[in-house]
């Protein structure tokens, strides 16, 4: 949505033609550099959507409905992870231990409501090899005034039985309410679901994929070799293959609940969420 908003402000463009040519572009470009995004995905459709019937609008008029939609969107979304932050510090309870697997605004924001109604909570934060983006998630809780332990990925099955809640935040959910997340997430989930440890699931709406109605999958990313070994190294090793994926999917039947800006919901309940949707209701 920002991307779109520098684009309606700085395009060169000197016609509609132009101009519609580079926003095309633009997202065709978004869209392919984070395939596994339903909430990328979701905004430049909404975006593009405001521009159904526009054919004879001036060029002026046109980058003002892409930047107003644009500011629109990133709005909804702000107030989403509020109310996500709202509903879903209600299911923690004052004393809980929580585990939380890589970097998510929305479960920060969780947090962050929850120390303001002055529960004390305690965290494990895995690290979320190998970009390590649970470290600056341990980082920024703690920077909430939480107690944080940092440990391995491999570690949540040592200390999964001390916990009450797994808190996570999602990249997609499907229709049937499996989540796509960073990678190792449906390993934790797996655990907790053997520790009979609850999976909560932090995600707005718009990261509900309307795609995977008519059977289309969501695509799982793949990252850099070099964030698993160095290239030098993988030179001298004719049969080694590097697969880095960046997502994985939790099946539906290790989520407890997925807190929404809409209310707390079970994994079943996405398909009635994604009709409404995209039944045109909000």
């Amino acid at each position: 949505a920002r991307a779109l908003i520098i684009l309606a402000r700085h395009s060169k463009a000197k016609t509609l033609e132009e101009f519609r040519w580079e926003a095309r572009e633009v997202t065709n470009r978004l869209i392919n550099a984070r395939p596994s995004s339903s909430s990328l995905r979701n905004a430049v459709s909404h975006i593009s959507r405001e521009f159904e019937g526009t054919e004879d609008i001036e060029l002026a008029k046109m980058r003002s409905l892409m930047e107003n939609s644009a500011s629109k969107l990133m709005e909804r979304i702000d107030d989403a992870k509020k109310s996500i932050a709202e509903i879903g510090s209600k299911r923690i309870r004052n004393g809980d231990v929580i585990l939380t697997h890589g970097f998510s605004t929305t479960v920060l924001a969780i947090l962050k409501r929850v120390v303001e109604e002055g529960k004390s909570v305690q965290l494990f934060v895995t690290e979320a090899r190998p970009r390590f983006e649970g470290r600056e998630m341990a980082w920024r809780i703690n920077d909430l005034g939480l107690p944080v332990t940092l440990i391995t990925d491999s570690a949540a099955r040592v200390f999964i039985d001390g916990v009450d809640n797994v808190l996570t935040g999602a990249e997609a959910i499907a229709v049937n309410g499996a989540v796509i997340s960073k990678i190792g997430t449906a390993v934790i989930a797996t655990l907790a679901h053997e520790a009979r440890v609850r999976v909560l699931v932090a995600a707005g709406t718009y990261k509900f994929s309307p795609e995977t109605v008519v059977g289309e999958l969501v695509e799982i990313e793949e990252g850099d070799q070099a964030q698993i070994v160095d290239p030098k190294l993988l030179a001298k090793r004719e049969n080694v293959h590097v697969r880095n994926p960046i997502y994985d999917v939790t099946p539906p039947q290790y989520v407890d609940a997925i807190i929404t800006e809409r209310g707390i919901i079970p994994p079943q309940g996405v398909y009635l969420i994604l009709r409404q949707i995209m039944g045109g209701q909000n």
